[in-house]
C-alpha cells in the first residue's frame, strides 16, 4: 500500500458555517480563527501561520485539543504536519499514549520509537 500522492488533486468541501459547526461540536475555540479552505485550495496549500487539519483525525482518531507534549514530540521528530498524517498513523499515536497512561506509564517518545521502529 502506497502513499497517496494525489493530495493537490483533493479539496475540501466544508462550507464556513460546516467549520464553524464542527468547531463548536470539537470544543474548538475561535480564538484559533478557524477557516475553510477555498474550495481550489488542497491541504497541502496551508497559508503560512496556520495548520491544517482533517475533521475525521477529531472523529476516527479521537484527537483532542489540546495537543499533548508526547503527540507535539512525535510530530516534531518525525517531521509531519497534520496535514500529512493519515487518520490510522494518528490513531496509532493516540492510542500508544492512552495505552501508556492507563498503564500508569508517562509515554515517551523514546518508548514509542522502542515498540514502532522504522527499519
Amino acid at each position: 500500500m502506497g502513499a497517496r500522492k494525489d493530495l493537490v488533486k483533493s479539496f475540501s468541501r466544508m462550507t464556513q458555517e460546516e467549520v464553524d459547526l464542527f468547531c463548536m461540536e470539537w470544543g474548538i475555540g475561535t480564538k484559533f480563527k478557524p477557516v475553510a479552505p477555498a474550495c481550489d485550495v488542497s491541504i497541502d496549500r496551508c497559508p503560512p501561520g496556520s495548520i491544517a487539519l482533517y475533521c475525521r483525525h477529531f472523529e476516527f482518531s479521537n484527537l483532542r485539543h489540546q495537543f499533548s507534549i508526547f503527540f507535539l514530540n512525535i510530530m516534531e521528530y518525525y517531521h509531519i504536519s497534520f496535514g500529512k498524517i493519515h487518520p490510522l498513523g494518528m490513531a496509532r499515536v493516540l492510542h500508544f499514549e492512552i495505552l501508556c497512561r492507563v498503564s500508569g506509564y508517562d509515554p515517551s517518545l523514546l518508548s514509542f520509537r522502542r515498540f514502532f521502529p522504522i527499519s
